[in-house]
């Protein structure tokens, strides 16, 4: 199972890039495109800004492979 449940083409960012996803758990855990990122530390920067207890945040390539994870379901 994937997290955040998503399929493989939503998590797929554009060739040669990063996505980063986040998950609103007020929302009953809604996944949401923080955005598409050229390089992983500008992925990584978004993502460490954003994530915490209770908001996980995602980066995932241009495979729609998980790259990172930060923050927490609780």
């Amino acid at each position: 199972m994937r997290y955040p449940i998503a399929s493989k083409t939503e998590l797929k960012a554009p060739p040669k890039g990063f996505r980063v996803i986040g998950v609103d758990l007020s929302l009953g855990a809604d996944n949401f495109v923080m955005g598409d990122f050229e390089t992983l530390l500008e992925a990584k920067e978004v993502a460490t800004r954003r994530a915490h207890a209770g908001a996980p945040v995602y980066i995932y390539d241009d495979e729609g492979e998980l790259v990172e994870r930060y923050g927490s379901w609780r």
